[in-house]
């Protein structure tokens, strides 16, 4: 067993749950999919933290050191996809990867500091003598309590990373009882355990869910580069490839369950995240499952929702509706049709047991 100092003694005991996997993300989660369809941030945002704290601290103490490759990527990316989908790619763990990328300082606690102050996890103005009474715990770092949970929110500031407020004064409170590390341990939690927690979770994220951008993916390079049109082409070309149907040039019910789940979750992921959550397959699969999708009558439905009832396809982000790409595979830029070959219905099934949405 390591020897850690005088704050690594107290275990605290986190809230144990269950996170069984079934076929779609909203199924593994219900209550944060409820939380988040309900855009109640602080309730989504304390789920998160159970769902990620269970895998980072499984014997429940706090200031071991996290195990960030036990978080299975799969679960990892379902939590980010419910996210970034609710908040319209506002929110996300993704979001976040992405704003510690642009962060160039070569310092890692300037680099934790700069994430920090950019997703609004950090104090603007010193504490007044006044509040410091009341969080000389809390200098530098906001607390639970003092998060934004409104979409006036700096991009990135959800889901929050941090100790519960809870936890916090349960140490506090036990200064005066002769608990003589107590007030130590708070500070650590609070503040100290950011530089050494921050850093190894995004590697985890980037891992699992944001992998940079390769230029020899051509897919993702036109996604990154905002090139809608081509990344759609290149979208309904790669489906029509992974199902072997190029002569074909179109994809049938059959071609649709045979499709690898690890290239529908790249795509739909670069799609995700290049889109800030507008576009992909699990942003149409969510939408048909919002709606009760079931027949013809309802694919047009979907149709008008997502854009596809126009007679050209929209390829500006700024005009298009969300959910409106990437089209229906099929032969040059695909097709606005969501019901031929029962696309629309087949596609959401397959995604869901891919565990893509």
């Amino acid at each position: 067993m390591k020897n850690y100092p005088l704050y690594f003694t107290i275990t605290v005991t986190l809230l144990t749950i269950n996170p069984a996997i079934s076929n779609t993300a909203n199924n593994s989660y219900p209550q944060l999919s409820q939380h988040l369809n309900q855009q109640n941030w602080k309730a989504a945002d304390i789920e998160t933290r159970k769902l990620i704290q269970q895998w980072t601290y499984p014997n429940g103490d706090l200031y071991s050191e996290a195990q960030f490759n036990k978080i299975p990527c799969e679960n990892l990316r379902a939590i980010d996809t419910l996210w970034m989908q609710a908040s319209n790619g506002q929110f996300g763990f993704s979001i976040q990867q992405q704003l510690w990328q642009k962060q160039q300082y070569t310092n890692p606690r300037q680099k934790v500091e700069a994430l920090g102050k950019t997703a609004g996890w950090m104090r603007t103005k010193p504490l007044t003598d006044a509040e410091f009474q009341d969080k000389w715990y809390a200098s530098t770092w906001l607390m639970e309590t003092e998060l934004n949970y409104t979409t006036k929110a700096p991009k990135g500031h959800l889901p929050w990373n941090g100790i519960s407020a809870e936890t916090i004064n349960s140490l506090t409170s036990q200064i005066g009882s002769g608990c003589g590390s107590c007030s130590i341990d708070a500070m650590y939690l609070q503040e100290e355990r950011n530089y050494k927690y921050l850093p190894g979770f995004y590697e985890r994220v980037k891992t699992c869910v944001a992998a940079s951008p390769s230029p020899s993916n051509p897919l993702e390079k036109a996604l990154t580069s905002k090139n809608w049109r081509e990344a759609n082409r290149l979208t309904s070309n790669k489906l029509l490839e992974l199902a072997g149907q190029q002569q074909q040039g179109y994809l049938t019910a059959s071609d649709i369950k045979k499709l690898p789940c690890t290239d529908l979750q790249t795509i739909d992921q670069l799609w995700l995240k290049n889109s800030n959550g507008q576009f992909g397959l699990s942003v149409q699969a969510k939408i048909w499952q919002n709606i009760n999708g079931k027949n013809y009558q309802d694919s047009l439905r979907f149709e008008e929702i997502v854009g596809w009832d126009k007679t050209q396809p929209i390829f500006d982000q700024k005009t298009a509706p969300k959910g409106h790409l990437p089209l229906r595979p099929a032969l040059s830029e695909g097709i606005m049709d969501a019901w031929g070959g029962w696309w629309i219905q087949e596609m959401s099934t397959r995604l869901k047991t891919c565990r893509v949405f």
